[in-house]
């Protein structure tokens, strides 16, 4: 499993921009799942998403937490389910998968905590 922690103060829509990287990047029409939780001032979206990884001969799974409040978005993307084998090897697919997220929101102003 591998996980990272960005934080961003500047106001977007985050939930959409992560909506076309995903449509963009998951095989899969139904690789994906999210759920809403909304209280006043905060926002929790949740993303669950799953391709498949020929590197890994597997499926992969990448969960993405957003917490957003008045002040700033708070996002934690954790990997998992990308090993291969008894001896659990991913071969960079899970930090691969994390990175890419990452990176996409670095480009849209997020900073790593």
């Amino acid at each position: 499993m591998i996980k990272n922690k960005l934080i961003s103060k500047n106001k977007m829509n985050i939930e959409n921009v992560l909506k076309d990287w995903i449509s963009s990047n998951v095989l899969s029409e139904d690789g994906y799942f999210i759920k809403k939780i909304e209280k006043e001032n905060y926002k929790l979206t949740i993303f669950i998403v799953e391709d498949y990884y020929f590197r890994i001969r597997s499926n992969l799974t990448l969960t993405i937490f957003v917490e957003e409040n008045d002040e700033e978005i708070n996002v934690e993307v954790v990997s998992s389910g990308g090993k291969e084998g008894l001896a659990g090897f991913s071969y960079g697919a899970e930090k691969s998968a994390v990175k890419r997220v990452v990176k996409l929101l670095k480009e849209n102003g997020f900073t790593e905590q």
